[in-house]
């Protein structure tokens, strides 16, 4: 490179000498005149030892900005790191929209129109519809009690309760009848018990020596003795007021035996259409003392029951269950008079936890089990061979919603047809456990079901009762994948942080997120895969490799491992 100057400035610019003060050089003059001449010429003058100071403050400078932007790119990379991926309030199915606005409008419809959900497995149906359903307002369905019926012990009435008042109804009666029954056996030891009892007694002795008495004393005149003895009436020839032994009977003249022996059976006849109607007075002295009981029981069972009575003014029904429960402990107090019972039976008992609670908007009930007993209830008997009420999954949600996997039915037949019958008479009747002959009453059937299904669980279903769609008039079908389009990076990221939040994994580190998406568009063939059950096992894995290194979140190395742990087959 050329520098072009003049001679006037070769002048000013030689090296100054020590001491010299003229030598010294007026930057702001020297600066001016530089400025001038670069302007006039337009030619950029430069020394040698200016270009070198040149040259050093550009050097200075990039060496700078070298340093500072790879500190600048290191700290956006710890804060990246650092930062993890928000989760969505509300739980992500990952682009089911569709699907979701359909469960909602079926749920939110009028009782007794039935939901199928279909889809794959592994699309996250159970926890959509058991969140959803949570969501989900109904009004609370009344309460049921069954009361033993005494007339028939084998049937159980059902009463209706306003909602939430089943628990402590029954509790209240529970309590009421334990303390009569004590009380029953108390009054039967008593003194005033016992001398009624002898009065009773001796009033049927008296009514039936009444009637045998006109013909003792015509037979003594005759002298022929009336006896009574365990097994009725024995007449025996008498001689001065005593009974002739039957030796001595033996040794009399023939004639006097067979005068004697005419007058017994003349006497004999008369004495057995006298007997004959005794049994009617001992009936009827039986009914007394049955009544007598009945009274007893009644003194010590009304007032429990009249104290809860007033705990519900003006209602029908509890009224008439507690009078049926009256009539019923009286019936079985009388009838378990001398046995080893503890107390008699007058309620069913069931499970308490299934009724009304105020703090639950929607009673959602998820059938684990689904056997017909599981769905319906059954009445079986506790430890102490008390009947007992099993609640079913269809009486515990009430007026709720009850979900079911159709796998679990199509696998048990008789579950199936149990439920099936339930829906079409919209009633719920528990079944008897064996060895258990109490018929309960029907129960409406107030709850919504639920039937979370894939293709080929339907095709079991339709198989044991063609038709089976008649039952379920709203269907919402999940898909299982959805165009990139639908369901961009960001969607998805902060769905799988909501997911591993749900499922109590490490928090998702921001650098994540375009792994997680890329690997599902690659499982969706070009789209997105909204297979949560394949997202969760790859968020585990990368979860347990993220602890083995004792991370505070799942990062992009973690979730790099756990792919290539599944690639080689070591994890699911």
């Amino acid at each position: 490179m050329v520098f072009w100057r003049s001679k006037t400035e070769k002048k000013a610019d030689a090296p100054a000498t020590a001491g010299d003060e003229s030598a010294t050089p007026d930057k702001s003059a020297n600066g001016i005149k530089r400025s001038a001449a670069e302007a006039a010429t337009n030619v950029v003058t430069l020394v040698t030892s200016r270009l070198a100071d040149r040259l050093a403050d550009v050097s200075t400078v990039a060496d700078d900005s070298v340093t500072k932007e790879p500190k600048t790119t290191k700290d956006q990379k710890t804060a990246k790191d650092l930062t993890p991926i928000k989760p969505i309030e509300q739980m992500h199915f990952f682009g089911q929209k569709r699907a979701i606005a359909k469960i909602r409008t079926a749920l939110e419809a009028s009782r007794g129109e039935h939901l199928v959900i279909m889809g794959q497995p592994g699309t996250g149906r159970l926890e959509l519809a058991e969140s959803i359903s949570k969501d989900v307002e109904r009004s609370p369905s009344p309460d049921w009690i069954y009361v033993v019926d005494h007339d028939a012990p084998s049937r159980a009435k059902g009463f209706v309760l306003p909602p939430g008042d089943g628990a402590r109804f029954r509790r209240d009666v529970r309590g009421a009848t334990t303390k009569a029954w004590a009380a029953f056996n108390r009054y039967l030891k008593s003194e005033e018990h016992r001398i009624s009892l002898d009065l009773l007694e001796e009033e049927m002795r008296y009514q039936s020596e009444k009637a045998v008495e006109p013909v003792r004393r015509r037979a003594e005149a005759q002298n022929i003795a009336v006896v009574k003895s365990l097994d009725g009436y024995v007449l025996a020839p008498m001689h001065e007021g005593r009974v002739v032994r039957s030796d001595v009977f033996r040794a009399l003249p023939d004639s006097l035996k067979r005068n004697v022996e005419a007058k017994i059976t003349a006497f004999e006849d008369e004495l057995q259409s006298i007997v004959a109607t005794l049994p009617e007075a001992e009936f009827g002295a039986s009914e007394r003392h049955d009544a007598l009981l009945r009274q007893t029981a009644l003194r010590a069972v009304r007032p429990g029951l009249a104290q809860i009575k007033k705990s519900y003014p003006e209602n029908a029904s509890i009224a008439a269950a507690l009078d049926a429960i009256e009539e019923t402990f009286m019936t079985l107090a009388v009838r378990s008079v001398g046995s080893e019972r503890h107390a008699p039976t007058v309620l069913l008992d069931c499970d308490d936890g299934h009724f009304y609670d105020p703090s639950v908007r929607t009673h959602v009930v998820v059938a684990r089990n689904a056997s017909a007993s599981d769905l319906l209830g059954e009445i079986s008997r506790d430890a102490l061979g008390v009947p007992v009420l099993l609640p079913g999954h269809l009486m515990r949600a009430g007026s709720g919603i009850v979900i079911i996997e159709a796998w679990k039915l199509a696998a048990d037949p008789q579950a199936w047809l149990a439920l099936s019958a339930a829906i079409r008479s919209k009633e719920i009747v528990p079944i008897n456990a064996t060895g258990v002959g109490i018929k309960a009453d029907p129960i409406p059937l107030l709850a919504t079901i639920v039937l979370i299904t894939d293709a080929q669980s339907w095709s079991k279903l339709e198989a044991i009762e063609p038709g089976v769609a008649r039952y379920f008039p709203h269907v919402a079908k999940l898909a299982d994948t959805v165009p990139i389009a639908d369901l961009n990076e960001d969607d998805f990221a902060k769905g799988a942080a909501r997911m591993a939040s749900d499922h109590g994994l490490r928090p998702l580190n921001a650098t994540v997120a375009p792994l997680i998406y890329k690997d599902a568009v690659r499982r969706g063939g070009g789209r997105v895969s909204l297979a949560g059950i394949a997202l969760l096992h790859l968020l585990q894995e990368a979860d347990a490799i993220a602890a083995d290194h004792s991370a505070s979140q799942i990062r992009a190395a973690d979730l790099t491992e756990a792919m290539a742990r599944r690639a080689e087959g070591n994890a699911p």
